[in-house]
């Protein structure tokens, strides 16, 4: 009925029962930590003044990125040894040379560890920003928060159901009001896929009412017939639609060489891991961001010694005695999720 006065550490409200016929307030209404829910304010007939709105702003989400490094080094006739053997290189092409395909391999490998990176990094600062992990010189090691991290949603399942789909889905996508071409990625490994793919089967078949005369799951004819069809989209009541994407890192990656298995299939249980991304525009900007340094996107030098490596000019090297050379790569750069509360990490807990 009034503006709020000042009472220690909280405030002091006076109010009214707006219906003349109740006089009792429920205990659980009054006590500290109920909820409440602005709906209108009415004022007096005459002489009535405006009443303050109650309103938030948006904040901006601080987060760190960090800096990858790897590096290699070869002997100083290494770059001319030939096997006796075709090695694969990109696009398909191939070589005899081993240092070349070496140093595809070692390109491979550090596109990996920034990948592992995104998905898995942990953040190396306190609440205040503050990074406690030190390197040998005495430097902060900064690391942002991978993927994986900035998603607070986390959920587990044992086997996957259609209902189990619509109830996390319509969850996520009830906080996504204000998003323009939504879109959310469903990103898992194999298991992933198999799972989801199994759990819409068994909820189609089970469904007379969706069944259909066309031959949506066979091919051929005769007695050459065949099996296909899978599910790798899910559109939900609310309109929204939810596309699979494998990725291999969830198979073959670290984490999930080192993750418990499977009891039916035998596969990581990493590759049943189940990641809703919510890839929407919220502002005009999309919602998840690869962010780079400038001028350190990625920066590849060499060391030369003896021998300058393959691909390096006289401006590319930096002089040493050893009798041989080192690569080294570098990218600062992290991931963002600018509004980490509609998406949703899924874990498989079968056992």
């Amino acid at each position: 009925m009034s503006e709020p006065v000042a009472d220690g550490a909280g405030w002091k409200y006076t109010l009214r029962l707006v219906s003349p016929d109740t006089s009792l307030v429920p205990a659980a209404d009054v006590t500290a930590g109920a909820l409440w829910g602005m709906l209108y304010a009415n004022v007096g007939i005459d002489f009535s003044r405006g009443n303050a709105s109650n309103w938030t702003a948006p904040g901006l989400v601080r987060s760190k990125i960090g800096t990858v490094r790897k590096s290699y080094h070869f002997s100083g006739n290494a770059k001319d040894y030939v096997a006796q053997f075709e090695l694969p290189l990109k696009e398909g092409s191939k070589t005899k040379l081993w240092m070349d395909y070496e140093e595809y391999r070692h390109m491979l490998k550090f596109k990996e560890e920034c990948e592992m990176y995104y998905w898995y990094g942990q953040k190396t600062h306190d609440a205040n920003g503050v990074s406690t992990m030190l390197d040998e010189n005495g430097q902060p090691v900064v690391s942002g928060p991978g993927l994986l991290e900035q998603i607070i949603n986390k959920d587990t399942y044992s086997n996957l159901t259609q209902a189990k789909i619509e109830e996390v889905i319509g969850d996520l996508f009830y906080g996504m009001t204000d998003a323009t071409d939504k879109q959310v990625t469903l990103y898992t490994g194999i298991g992933g896929a198999r799972e989801f793919d199994r759990a819409l089967k068994t909820y189609y078949s089970s469904n007379s009412y969706l069944q259909t005369t066309q031959p949506t799951f066979i091919t051929g004819s005769g007695r050459n017939l065949g099996i296909t069809g899978y599910f790798t989209s899910y559109e939900h009541v609310d309109g929204h639609r939810v596309n699979v994407v494998k990725s291999p890192l969830f198979d073959h990656g670290p984490v999930a060489q080192a993750s418990k298995k499977h009891p039916v299939s035998g596969l990581p249980l990493e590759s049943y891991r189940m990641v809703f991304v919510d890839q929407s525009t919220y502002d005009g900007e999309n919602n998840l961001q690869m962010v780079n340094k400038k001028g350190r996107e990625l920066l590849r030098w060499c060391v030369a010694g003896s021998v300058v490596p393959k691909g390096f000019t006289e401006t590319d090297t930096r002089a040493s005695d050893i009798d041989g050379a080192s690569v080294h790569m570098l990218k600062t750069a992290g991931i963002l999720l600018r509004r980490f509360d509609t998406s949703l990490d899924l874990q498989c807990v079968a056992s």
